[in-house]
């Protein structure tokens, strides 16, 4: 406990110099029995904070470490929550039983596993990480963190790599990282594996950079932002290596992907009518709760209400495809389907 107090402390001096920009939410259903109703809302609290950070930490970090932290004391855990949203409750003699929404402090979080050498120190946060795997036509099989990843080797003989005002770092081989990553799972990340790779890198954007080998002369780069479309890009040279030649293609390509993107963050809004599908209200109000904590959905308006069927309309700033795009991360799809946009 001492350990923790210190430590906690420690973070309380530093945290004003720093933006906290990781807050992590989780939904948890609780019901308690007690002596009196007060005293059973007080237990379930205690249950729903442990739960949902719990819930969050799984999504971050390794099953064993998880196992660590389900050591804190109720007391501890509670310095991590930011925020509670009770979505519904009901009171009854002995009993309490509620709906919650908690927010968790990531940042805190990650202080902590740090100290308490559950994730590796990283370097300071990129604007650009990049995973390099590669392959070689001759052979099978694609490689990430193993030996003969020529393309990740020439990467870092490169050292720091700044391009206009963008910082490129390359994933580095931690225990943390390799628990995680594969070379043959990176192409198709999953919402699981990318959470965790973000929080534990401190990464801003993540970039996937596959390269294969085609010959002597020729090199195929897959380049591919985390949700987003993969470019192809074939850099053939007559003399000298390829690979040369692909680090320049790379950077030249995120440089101008990030700067269209800035572009349809900050100018372009657009405003589309959708429908969603209910069987309880409140999935709703959970659903109102998700799409308005979303920084590119700038307002939401409700409009009919009947049969289960709520039609509301919907602002963003940005492309469509990148709204789909935030709304996967949150475990929601957005599809047009007969004439109407559609969130499932």
């Amino acid at each position: 406990m001492k350990k923790f107090v210190l430590f906690f402390v420690c973070v309380l001096l530093t945290v004003f110099d720093v933006k906290a920009e990781v807050s992590f939410d989780a939904g948890v259903s609780v019901e308690k029995e007690a002596e009196n109703s007060a005293v059973a809302k007080d237990e379930a609290l205690k249950d729903a904070y442990r739960q949902a950070f719990l819930n969050v930490a799984e999504r971050l970090t390794t099953k064993e470490n998880v196992e660590k932290l389900k050591e804190l004391s109720d007391e501890q855990i509670l310095l991590f929550i930011t925020e509670t949203n009770v979505v519904a409750e009901k009171s009854a003699g002995n009993s309490y039983m509620a709906d919650l929404n908690i927010k968790i402090d990531g940042d805190l979080l990650k202080q902590y596993m740090l100290e308490n050498e559950m994730i590796e120190v990283v370097s300071a946060p990129a604007d650009i990480l990049l995973i390099p795997t590669y392959a070689d036509m001759e052979y099978r099989g694609n490689v990430l963190f193993e030996d003969g990843n020529v393309w990740r080797d020439l990467l870092l003989s490169k050292g720091h790599i700044k391009a206009g005002q963008l910082n490129f770092e390359v994933i580095e081989n931690t225990p943390s990282n390799s628990a995680f990553l594969t070379a043959d799972n990176v192409l198709n990340m999953s919402d699981e594996v990318y959470e965790k790779i973000k929080f534990m890198n401190n990464a801003k954007n993540i970039w996937i950079a596959h390269a294969v080998r085609a010959g002597l002369n020729n090199v195929v780069l897959v380049l591919k932002p985390y949700g987003g479309e993969e470019k192809r890009i074939v850099v053939n040279v007559q003399e000298g290596d390829p690979f040369e030649n692909a680090i320049e293609e790379m950077v030249s390509y995120i440089v101008y992907a990030m700067q269209q993107k800035d572009v349809d963050n900050s100018s372009f809004k657009s405003k589309i009518n959708a429908v969603y599908t209910y069987q309880k209200l409140k999935d709703w109000l959970d659903l109102q709760k998700e799409l308005n904590s979303v920084p590119q959905i700038k307002k939401i308006e409700t409009g009919v209400m009947e049969n289960g069927k709520v039609r509301f309309g919907l602002e963003f700033s940005g492309t469509l495809e990148m709204l789909q795009n935030v709304l996967k991360e949150k475990g929601f799809a957005l599809k047009f389907e007969n004439g109407v946009y559609v969130i499932q």
